[in-house]
């Protein structure tokens, strides 16, 4: 197995309830790459996490001397990092990335502008649609970190004057433009869309030509037409000018209005043919190929002279849903670049075939592209399309955690959503590396059902008391389905046919359930996390071999909001948690994925009402944020006392982690706490009078609570002056012999916090 350690120090404050004094904690994680298997052989790059719509350069990311591969992921707008091992090789090392600026969005691209052999980073601003600077610099480990670039305009981005006041340079954030050395005089030139779309404008960098230092970027806008083509984006050929200077002419030509066009195109500058001068490649929102327009014209003049409305290589043309671009880069590291090329939408488009490989098997100045495949690197990942909801399950009943995982769709250029179950078997051997192998990629056959039930997300366990773990999966409507396992304890899982929308449980859209026994009566209840940001909870109100759930979250011991826990992002209404729950005796741990890319963690102890706020321990466990939409899951996968945690994202694929958290949770976070004050309840069992005793003098309520959070019986005290350190309050006596027997708690509150004591009824 391969591995990388990298220690994150996350220093928390937390408690057992609010009000709690507590210490900082620390927690080490590892990357971790276990071997997993499928038919077609070992997956190299398994635990990278998928990709969707990557933006790949290459890049000596380390100071080593050789290029790594560098990919921005606009799906999660997220960092990767590949360390380069020769020829199109690559090993996933994400610390490669570590230290880029964790505010960009849209696109971005890496570029040399000051000529100080460290790259630098140009992307989209997100104050006013345009282009920031970033300078790169190493650090002295020889990685790269970046500050931002303030040129002395009215905004850190680059500008040019028009009409005598200094403008932005226009480019939006689904866009992608060409930022190269056009006019060959060796600094960086600007190919973008205008505003109005259609026409490339061509912003020159003067720098040189005013004698200023490589680490000037002056522009003026030098061609409001270059090439003197128009783009319509009502058929892929563009509209071609008649000669050198000649614009197209779209009615009222450039910057007129003319048939105005949607933002979205991408543009690649390369010297396709020899001759010396920048070709253009470009990319449409509207079409799924790419176009190439060959450069006849000058240094002085550019003009697009043919085309090739539908660029191929080997007869394999360009096919992706939708919205592709070219991207120019030494992939296989011999010294002539190849041609990559990737989707640049989000949502509804390619999710797997995502790196079309054509490589350049002439040589830089003369290139002759050969198709290698549409899957470059994406072949050698666990990578399901577009998100993986994973859980564990022992499907064999070989003791030893399984995974299974599912996803929302992988795009199949049809009306059919491509959503299902994958199920790895963990195939670690005694005292071995973790190791995992594919099984099936239609687990459970929810392949079937895709049309009317999809995103799917599975949960186990034993909710019939038979010795076997059932399952409940959370799909796109907000319902759940419900499957019984009848294979018995000890043997091989087996469902009876599934119940879709069971009991009627809604969660709203995007359900992600988990089961546990946050009651501690036994019975596993229901959370269930909707698109909205908080995660419902279901009381098993059954028996041990009879599960059963009210399904409106008003009902009595059922929560609508569970732990006060709210996994929306400011200004975002749609969090998608994904519960996950970790127990021992003393106290429950629940872990929480979000549409941020975080993994929240909360916590609260065994003698607290589940209906009371959780402590939130931290929003980013360990600093790590993997995009957007994780789902987290925890289990001992080699039986070695501690546990991992494997994490999906929105891009289809899986992480994987060691932890230093040992299955009964007795190390690392989650050591023992001091609690805010002390007090004494007695009797305990108590079967008619409860005394409390040993207040603070700064309490000013103690309460008795049901298991459900409900306040049966309630004291006020009156305010004083002493400190709890001077003096102690008087006995609290309650008759309890009118209630039922159960598990209550005392509620003591003030201001130096909150403090519970649990009691057992006769």
């Amino acid at each position: 197995m391969k591995r990388i350690s990298f220690r994150f120090l996350l220093f928390c404050c937390f408690c057992l309830l609010a009000g709690a004094i507590l210490h900082a904690q620390t927690i080490e994680l590892s990357a971790s790459y276990p071997e997993v298997t499928t038919a077609s052989g070992n997956l190299e790059l398994a635990w990278f996490g998928g990709l969707n719509t990557p933006q790949p350069q290459t890049v000596d990311l380390d100071n080593d001397g050789t290029d790594d591969l560098f990919i921005f992921d606009k799906a999660g707008e997220i960092h990767l990092g590949l360390r380069g091992l020769g020829g199109d090789k690559y090993d996933e090392a994400p610390e490669l990335v570590a230290h880029f600026p964790e505010e960009i969005r849209g696109w971005m691209m890496l570029r040399d502008y000051n000529l100080d052999d460290v790259p630098d980073i140009f992307t989209y601003s997100t104050i006013v649609d345009g282009i920031s600077v970033y300078r790169g610099r190493r650090r002295p480990d020889g990685l790269l970190e970046f500050d931002l670039v303030d040129f002395g305009n009215p905004l850190p981005q680059l500008y040019f004057p028009f009409e005598g006041r200094p403008t932005p340079i226009f480019v939006s954030s689904i866009d992608y433009p060409a930022i190269d050395d056009i006019d060959l005089d060796g600094d960086l030139d600007i190919l973008t869309f205008s505003v109005g779309g259609g026409y490339i404008e061509y912003y020159r960098n003067m720098g040189v030509e005013r004698g200023f230092g490589a680490d000037t970027l002056l522009y003026e806008l030098a061609d409001q037409c270059w090439g003197g083509f128009f783009e319509s984006g009502l058929s892929p050929a563009l509209d071609l000018g008649g000669g050198p200077g000649d614009c197209f002419n779209n009615l009222l030509g450039p910057g007129g209005g003319g048939r105005p066009r949607h933002s979205g195109s991408t543009v690649l500058t390369l010297d396709y043919n020899g001759n010396g001068l920048s070709d253009i490649m470009l990319g449409d929102v509207s079409f799924d190929g790419l176009v190439l327009g060959f450069n006849t014209g000058s240094r002085e003049q550019a003009w697009i002279s043919t085309q090739d409305s539908a660029w191929q290589e080997d007869g394999v043309q360009v096919d992706i849903p939708s919205f592709p671009a070219g991207f120019h880069l030494d992939v296989d590291q011999d010294g002539a670049r190849d041609l990559l090329a990737a989707p640049s939408v989000t949502l509804n488009g390619a999710d797997v075939e995502v790196m079309w490989y054509y490589r350049n098997v002439g040589s830089d100045a003369a290139p002759e592209f050969a198709f290698q495949r549409r899957t470059f690197l994406v072949d050698e990942m666990i990578d399901l399309g577009t998100s993986a909801n994973v859980t564990t399950f022992d499907y064999d009943a070989d003791g030893r955690p399984d995974l299974v995982v599912g996803n929302n769709d992988e795009f199949t250029g049809s009306n059919f959503l491509d959503s299902r179950l994958r199920l790895f078997r963990n195939v670690t051997p005694a005292g071995g590396d973790i190791a995992f192998e594919l099984v099936t990629d239609d687990y459970l056959g929810l392949r079937a059902f895709a049309m009317t039930a999809w995103a799917y997300a599975p949960a186990f366990g034993d909710l019939d008391g038979d010795g076997d773990e059932d399952v409940i999966i959370g799909e796109r409507s907000g319902k759940i389905v419900f499957g019984e396992n009848t294979a018995g304890a000890g043997r091989e899982a087996t469902f009876a046919p599934l119940q879709f929308e069971w009991l009627g449980i809604d969660a709203g859209q995007f359900s992600k359930p988990a089961l546990a026994d946050l009651d501690r009566d036994g019975l596993l209840d229901l959370l269930l996390g909707g698109f909205d940001g908080r995660i419902r909870f279901y009381r098993n109100i059954g028996t041990a071999t009879a599960p059963a759930f009210d399904p409106s979250t008003s009902a009595a011991g059922n929560v609508l909001q569970l732990g006060g826990i709210n996994t929306n992002a400011p200004g975002v209404s749609t969090g998608h948690p994904t519960p996950a729950v970790v127990q021992n005796d003393d106290f429950t741990l629940i872990l929480s994925g979000n549409r941020s890319g975080t993994i929240e963690l909360y916590r609260f102890g065994a003698d607290s009402a589940y209906t009371e706020p959780f402590t939130l321990l931290t929003k980013t466990v360990d600093s790590l944020d993997l995009g957007a939409f994780t789902n987290p899951t925890l289990a001992d996968f080699d039986g070695n006392g501690v546990l991992e945690m494997v994490v999906g994202n929105e891009r289809g694929g899986l992480s994987f982690y060691g932890t230093d958290l040992r299955n009964d949770l007795s190390t690392g976070l989650f050591s023992a706490v001091r609690p805010a004050f002390d007090f004494s309840v007695f009797p305990n069992p108590v079967a008619d009078e409860l005394t409390i005793s040993g207040l603070p003098a700064s309490v000013r309520e103690v309460a008795l609570l049901d298991v459900q959070g409900r306040v049966l019986r309630s004291t006020d005290l009156p305010s004083t002056a002493l400190p709890s350190t001077q003096g102690a309050r008087p006995q609290v006596q309650w008759r309890l012999e009118e209630l039922s027997a159960g598990v209550y708690f005392v509620r003591a509150s003030g201001p130096e916090g909150i403090a519970t004591r649990r009691v057992v009824h006769l």
